[in-house]
């Protein structure tokens, strides 16, 4: 209620503010984007090369042995092509002279856009990380979805998948996620979340079925992913790689590589859960098995924070994993492979990720040395958030507020990141656009030492 009923009094009193900048209410950024190596490159590719067979020209009898000579070190060239993302805001005349400092504005206005943008930026790259560069977000529930053109609509989407949206953004769904936008079902306009519950404005009314997959839109140019690929094609799910469609599926080139040779090499391990009663644990181990088996460190461990809090519910419930040291507060781990028991115990313990756009169901085990980032542009500015690899917390808006590029002159790369344009006319005067830039792709530059696996029950969105 008011201080007073009196609109004498209340005239009198001023407005007081208790808490000076702009609060974050978003949510917290990909602890594995931060943590994998950023690399710079130039040209039109970048190649390299992974033998994936020895041969077989060994053996006991000579003349055997040289009729396979042709065998020995079979190797494949990896042709890596850059994806690429922006994220764009416009600035004018009148907002810059109306934010000018505190007196006029929580922050200014050009400071608050770069944060929004900057945000909106490592999301989306989050999003990408966990795809193959279609923007793909999830596959549609049990059940399917009805629309009426034009008219809010609440659906249901996963948890993983909500980190990878907002207000305002625009999703397609396809058949397929190889399916071109311009023959999508329908596009939805985002206009509320709360929870998991999404209202949407569908452009058309075709309904969607649980075949169907989930995108952002305008990541795709033709049939032609844009978004840097992701760790979903380097080591892909697709049909729990069984059937002939998942043989289909790895012969297709793959930056020039066809993989249906060896998957498990030239696609990294994969691992399936195989029922119910199988424990996360259980699935874990076993891709860590396969990858010593091929030289991994092994030493990342990324899963989704609700797999992980499920995942910690076992450790304790059996203390299988973890038991109390005499002579520290961090627990150790014992595994059942003895000789294996102390190379996991400070890797696995310290690099557990639990990262939110993971999709739930989905776990990877990674070599550090073989994940890393290949950008033209300056990728590590944009992905730093001033959190510290996954510790909690996340940026505060007002250290975004000296990075304000509204009084810059036009660039196109300031920073080997941000293009500085002018913008459209509008009523208040000309308008700025500042652009982030990022080209490149995510690369596995040895997928026999990273490995995927899925817990049972897990849903396959890669495609229908």
């Amino acid at each position: 209620m008011a201080i007073s009923a009196n609109a004498s009094i209340l005239a009198m009193l001023k407005v007081y503010y208790k808490k000076e900048g702009i609060q974050n209410l978003l949510f917290r950024n990909s602890p594995l984007l931060k943590k994998i190596n950023k690399e710079r490159v130039e040209g039109k590719e970048q190649r390299f090369a992974a033998m994936y067979s020895r041969g077989g020209a060994a053996g006991g009898d000579f003349t055997a042995a040289k009729t396979q000579a042709a065998t020995v070190a079979q190797t494949a060239e990896f042709c890596v092509t850059p994806g690429q993302l922006f994220s764009v805001y416009t600035m004018n005349a009148k907002e810059v002279a109306a934010s000018r400092s505190n007196a006029g504005a929580y922050m200014r206005v050009g400071g608050a856009k770069m944060f929004a943008a900057s945000e909106s930026f490592r999301k989306t790259l989050a999003a990408a990380l966990y795809g193959a560069g279609y923007g793909e977000i999830c596959a549609v529930p049990t059940g399917g979805w009805e629309f009426t053109a034009s008219t809010p609509t609440t659906i249901t989407l996963p948890e993983d998948a909500i980190m990878k949206i907002d207000v305002g953004s625009k999703l397609v769904v396809k058949a397929t996620r190889e399916t071109a936008e311009t023959s999508a079902q329908n596009t939805l306009t985002v206009n509320a979340i709360n929870g998991t519950t999404v209202t949407v404005t569908p452009s058309g009314n075709t309904d969607a079925t649980q075949a169907y997959i989930v995108c952002l839109a305008g990541s795709m140019s033709g049939n032609s992913p844009l978004l840097p690929v992701g760790l979903d094609g380097w080591l892909p799910v697709y049909k729990k790689r069984t059937g002939e469609s998942w043989a289909g599926f790895i012969d297709d080139l793959f930056f020039g590589v066809y993989r249906s040779v060896n998957p498990d090499r030239l696609a990294g391990a994969f691992y399936n859960g195989t029922g119910a009663s199988e424990a996360k644990k259980s699935c874990v181990t076993k891709l860590i098995k396969a990858l010593r088996r091929q030289g991994s460190l092994c030493d990342m461990i990324v899963m989704n924070d609700d797999d992980f809090l499920a995942f910690s519910a076992e450790l304790e419930t059996t203390n299988t994993y973890f038991t109390a040291t005499s002579t520290r507060e961090k627990k150790t781990a014992n595994v059942g492979f003895s000789d294996i028991t102390a190379a996991f115990s400070t890797n696995y313990i310290e690099n557990c990720i639990d990262d939110p756009y993971c999709p739930k169901g989905r776990f990877y085990v990674l070599s550090s040395d073989a994940v890393e980032f290949w950008g033209y542009t300056n990728a590590d500015k944009v992905v730093n958030d001033t959190v510290e690899g996954n510790n909690p917390g996340k940026q505060d808006p007002m250290t975004m507020d000296a990075d304000d590029k509204a009084n810059d002159p036009l660039q196109l790369l300031v920073d080997d990141l941000f293009t500085i344009s002018g913008g459209s006319d509008t009523v208040d005067g000309p308008a700025t656009m500042v652009t982030l830039n990022l080209f490149g792709s995510f690369v596995v530059t040895n997928p026999s030492v990273c490995g995927v696996g899925e817990f049972y029950g897990s849903t396959d969105f890669a495609c229908a």
